[in-house]
């Protein structure tokens, strides 16, 4: 391989990571479910390993050489097992059918690249990091490409072996550690976005979205129950004598006890509901899809979770208790604040019949 061939597939390696690099970025952006977002990472890589072959490097009728190692070495890391999988088989079959004297050569070499990718995933991270010396490393490790030499004649292969294996490597180690960094900037950069939307969402308390979150999620429920007739429902919890906690135990007990009683919560409620800290000790919960009955039975199992756990505070158990109000909402009327309000009152009233108790209000 000339220098100017070893240039022109560096600049092709380059142009194809930056195209790699933003549609990852969209992807991590996007799919929120793991393993979806394995697939369609893998499906990527895929995807740019076979554009990759199609504009090789021809080192002679039948061998070729792209950038499909890269991909590989870092499907792994970037898009997971199933990831790995996808690309790896779409990468295989491709280089199978464009044929040559290299085809069964590269099919086996994209397999045993990803393996040695898979592998490396196994490393403790603390020992090569995430910078150019895991890079490094797994530039190296594209070595196990040369696979393909072993289905190639004799003389065919000691050939490409002195005049190609360095110019190869080379060029693989430069690709890996300039897409790996591309990569895990962009992955960190996502990371740093998503952890100021959650602490710009969530309460730092309590660990639950806050009143704005639940708001958004409230609009939506509304707007389903005007359209499709959906209903819904809202809980307004309250803690009983949280006053009495914070001037007995101090505020840091009183905090305990909301972040208590916050995990409890989500232990007891569905995925799909919505609890969020409203404001001082309140509560306020979202359940979609769900009569006031249906909520009024959710409340209770709330109530009952609370009252059957105590917090041991330096070796005292602190008996908690709620006060629950419930109020349901369905097509003929879907005024939100009306509902949050009429949950209001149907927890002032278990307040006033005694606290520690659920009411449910009139329908919205």
């Amino acid at each position: 391989m000339e220098i100017s061939e070893i240039v022109a597939a560096y600049i092709r390696v380059l142009a194809l990571a930056v195209l790699v690099v933003y549609a990852y970025a969209w992807v991590i952006r996007t799919v929120g479910q793991r393993l979806t977002r394995g697939v369609a990472a893998g499906l990527l890589f895929g995807l740019g390993g076979i554009l990759s072959m199609n504009d090789p490097i021809v080192m002679r009728p039948g061998l070729i050489y792209d950038a499909r190692s890269i991909l590989l070495i870092l499907s792994p890391i970037y898009a997971g097992p199933i990831g790995t999988v996808i690309a790896a088989a779409m990468m295989g079959a491709h280089r199978f059918l464009l044929g040559g004297v290299g085809a069964t050569g590269g099919a086996v070499s994209v397999v045993l690249v990803a393996l040695c990718g898979y592998a490396s995933t196994f490393i403790p991270r603390h020992r090569v990091g995430t910078g150019w010396v895991r890079s490094l490393l797994l530039g190296l490790t594209t070595i196990s490409s040369f696979i393909v030499l072993v289905f190639l004649p004799p003389d065919i292969a000691s050939e490409l072996l002195l005049s190609a294996a360095a110019p190869v490597m080379l060029a693989n180690i430069l690709g890996v550690l300039l897409l790996a960094d591309l990569l895990e900037r962009e992955k960190q950069r996502v990371r740093m976005v998503r952890a100021l939307e959650n602490e710009a969402s969530v309460d730092p308390l309590t660990k639950l979205p806050n009143r704005r979150v639940f708001q958004r999620a409230a609009d939506r429920c509304a707007k389903e129950a005007s359209n499709r007739g959906r209903p819904f429902s809202i809980i307004m919890l309250d803690v009983d004598h949280f006053k009495k906690i914070n001037d007995t135990w101090g505020h840091s007990v009183g905090d305990s006890v909301l972040s208590k009683v916050a995990d409890l919560i989500r232990q007891t409620v569905r995925k799909t509901d919505i609890a969020a800290r409203y404001g001082g000790e309140e509560i306020v919960i979202l359940l979609p899809n769900t009569e006031g009955r249906d909520a009024s039975t959710v409340a209770e199992k709330i109530r009952h979770a609370i009252e059957s756990e105590d917090l041991i505070v330096g070796g005292t158990a602190i008996k908690v208790t709620v006060s629950i109000g419930v109020s349901a909402v369905d097509s003929d009327n879907t005024n939100i604040r009306a509902t949050i309000e009429a949950a209001d009152k149907a927890l002032y009233r278990a307040k006033t019949a005694g606290r520690n108790r659920v009411e449910l209000a009139n329908a919205a």
